[in-house]
């Protein structure tokens, strides 16, 4: 573990785990396609298999401390690691199948995909906030991470607390620490307690399934 630090690239780490490390960089730092350099390191190191559950670990690990954070549940004594706020892609990631349901990236690993499914369809039956709150949040947050994908009426129709919503999907995305204690009574007084954990949950996947959409693995 001494080897994982800030000087990784030049450590004596292993193949696998340098190209595993890059890629975290680049999926925490600059969201986005990934470079051909990252992509030939993954593939030589990596079958599709693994690459596959490499990217939607990241995109837990990094979507739930996330929430953690949001919620203001982070504990003292954990090291502070200040990310820069990352430039968003110069071109929006395209994907003719994108879905609402994400089944496409999980072509090479369809248990964890069947996972997904339940993961997002018990989210969405919490009902303490509406899906087109929902429908919002994930849309803004696939536009900030570069990712286009059909949008139906209900999600481009203008809902109430609209504003609030973007506002805290972007923080969620690019300026984690401000999501306050005001934003979150904000959002309790209006969804509920259970609807601000429901909310913070659905970012996380969110932020997560987004990111790794648009590494373009």
């Amino acid at each position: 573990m001494e080897l994982i630090d800030g000087n990784w690239k030049d450590s004596l780490l292993s193949k696998d785990i340098v190209a595993a490390l890059k890629f975290t960089d680049h999926f925490i730092l600059t969201p986005g396609p990934i470079s051909d350099e990252t992509r030939s390191l993954l593939l030589s190191s990596f079958t599709q298999n693994e690459i596959a559950e490499l990217s939607i670990g990241v995109a837990l690990f990094h979507g739930f401390s996330k929430m953690l954070i949001a919620l203001g549940r982070e504990p003292e004594e954990m090291d502070t690691t200040i990310v820069p706020t990352p430039q968003l892609p110069d071109s929006a990631v395209s994907s003719a199948n994108f879905s609402s349901d994400f089944s496409h990236l999980f072509t090479h690993i369809p248990d964890i995909g069947m996972r997904w499914e339940i993961l997002e369809g018990a989210l969405l039956s919490i009902g303490d906030v509406p899906d087109s709150a929902l429908s919002l949040l994930k849309h803004r947050m696939s536009e900030l991470l570069g990712v286009n994908y059909l949008v139906s009426d209900q999600e481009i129709t203008p809902i109430e607390n609209s504003e609030l919503l973007r506002d805290v999907s972007e923080n969620f995305v690019f300026d984690i620490r401000s999501i306050s204690s005001d934003t979150r009574r904000e959002i309790s007084e209006i969804y509920s307690s259970e609807g601000l954990l429901q909310l913070m949950f659905a970012m996380a996947l969110y932020d997560g399934i987004l990111r790794m959409e648009a590494t373009k693995l």
